[in-house]
């Protein structure tokens, strides 16, 4: 049972593990079809953008709408697979008007201010809205992953990778918005 996010994110995490053989704790299968969650919501918002600068105007926008709407920006997580991907977004972000910094993984949040964090980083955190950077199959998995890897290893980095995007979209509360470049 899943009390954190809401049913809507949850179906669209769980399609991301689509035909994985995942295993649980115990190192039995574990049953997708078993998940469940107790909040309901609107459906994932899923965006996609011709290049970085029309992905940074969208999202902008939708972290401006959000704040109007009443959410605090630290309230607001913008997921990234990389801190070099990172950093650029919250320079970028705060350039298109919207207050935003580098989160690391140990430092507080910072009130007034929407953290941008990679997907690792962000494990155990939870937000109240979260953007998905950079989701596409041009960005995930990341080619740098999978490079000199085995095809048997390369299977394995696949279904870490695609884990890694279950664990960013189910740290939204409310609302989820992922972009993909074309």
């Amino acid at each position: 049972m899943n009390y954190r996010t809401t049913a809507e994110i949850l179906t669209y995490a769980m399609t991301l593990l689509e035909g994985e053989d995942i295993q649980d704790l115990e190192g039995g299968e574990e049953v997708n079809s078993d998940y469940r969650s107790v909040r309901s919501g609107p459906a994932p918002h899923i965006i996609d953008v011709d290049d970085a600068a029309s992905e940074i105007t969208a999202v902008a926008g939708w972290i401006r709408h959000w704040i109007d709407e009443g959410v605090k920006p630290e309230a607001i997580g913008v997921l990234t697979r990389s801190d070099k991907r990172g950093s650029r977004a919250a320079e970028d972000l705060t350039a298109a008007g919207v207050a935003a910094h580098l989160q690391s993984r140990d430092a507080a949040i910072q009130p007034g201010s929407v953290p941008v964090l990679t997907m690792h980083a962000a494990k155990g955190i939870e937000f109240q809205n979260v953007v998905v950077l950079g989701a596409g199959p041009r960005d995930i998995p990341a080619s740098w992953a999978l490079e000199g890897m085995s095809d048997g290893d390369r299977a394995d980095a696949l279904t870490r990778e695609r884990s890694l995007l279950y664990v960013a979209a189910t740290r939204a509360r409310d609302n989820l918005l992922v972009t993909r470049r074309k």
